[in-house]
């Protein structure tokens, strides 16, 4: 495995992903001012359930994102010391396939499947 292209790979991920943050949180802060604004008995109820249940998602998906940048900073830091490519749970070696389609994987497929089933 190319321990450059996988970190290129990581690196953009990561820049993706605090992109992605950056502009849910400005939203997010800007939908707060809007809402501010308003008094409570100026939105219909429908409107403000709509609101609410996007705010929801929005929060959902910044909360997504933090998670994806923490597996990339872990990835990184795993090349770093020379343990990337190597399974949290078991130790053996992920598979290169599977690196390459999950650059951030730290489980191999076997502990990834176990993990998934609660095991």
């Amino acid at each position: 495995m190319d321990d450059d292209k996988t970190r290129t790979k990581l690196l953009q991920e990561r820049d993706r992903l605090l992109r992605e943050i950056d502009e849910l949180e400005d939203g997010l802060a800007v939908s707060l001012a809007d809402t501010s604004e308003e008094s409570p008995y100026d939105q219909h109820m429908a409107e403000a359930a709509a609101f609410t249940q996007e705010r929801q998602m929005d929060l959902t998906l910044e909360e997504n994102a933090r998670h994806g940048l923490a597996r990339v900073e872990r990835a990184l830091k795993k090349l770093d010391d020379g343990s990337y490519g190597v399974c949290d749970a078991c130790a053996k070696a992920i598979g290169h396939g599977r690196l390459n389609i999950a650059p951030d994987a730290s489980l191999c497929i076997d502990c990834q499947r176990l993990t998934e089933k609660g095991l």
